[in-house]
């Protein structure tokens, strides 16, 4: 039987990826056409019609997201943190993705003036750093170094000092 791998199917990355850049796009959408182009009503700035449907968007997206992000648990964190693998900006990546779905839940139920002074300005920060992250995920996990203690067995190895040399004993070879 063959070790199980951590990196994602190519059908899984790609839905993976499709799915976190939706989310992404429609949470910037909606936060250009929220803070970026209101539109003058007849009693002062108001918001843009599309605004609500970057929203709904991305409130489905999240969803998926959530779906999407649970796919990634029986095989890819856990065999990640079974094996101590990534887990630099893996747990990070991790930390983000709750954090982001912990905000927007606050966001979705708690919808108070206190809360929209600072908790829309803490989820939006923290979703436009996504892609960030990923990116640093991805790289660091193509990219890392072997373990200290293969990298000690590797250099003794390599460097086998020789304090003196004893050739072997010459052989009697009967003459002729």
């Amino acid at each position: 039987m063959s070790k199980a791998v951590i990196r994602l199917d190519p059908s899984h990355k790609k839905l993976l990826y499709a799915g976190f850049a939706l989310l992404w796009l429609s949470g910037v959408l909606w936060v250009a056409f929220h803070y970026l182009f209101p539109i003058q009503g007849d009693f002062g700035p108001a918001p843009h019609p599309l605004q609500i449907w970057w929203l709904r968007l991305h409130g489905l997206m999240a969803m998926a997201a959530l779906a999407l992000a649970g796919s990634l648990a029986p095989n890819h964190i856990r065999l990640a943190m079974n094996r101590r693998k990534n887990q630099r900006s893996g747990l990070p990546m991790l930390g983000l993705t709750v954090w982001l779905a912990a905000t927007g839940y606050a966001l979705y139920y708690f919808p108070t003036d206190d809360n929209a002074a600072w908790l829309p300005l803490l989820h939006w920060i923290a979703g436009l750093a996504l892609p960030l992250m990923l990116v640093l995920h991805i790289r660091m996990g193509r990219h890392r170094p072997a373990p200290a203690s293969a990298q000690k067995r590797r250099a003794s190895q390599l460097h086998v000092v020789a304090t003196s040399y004893n050739p072997p004993p010459a052989r009697n070879q009967a003459s002729p």
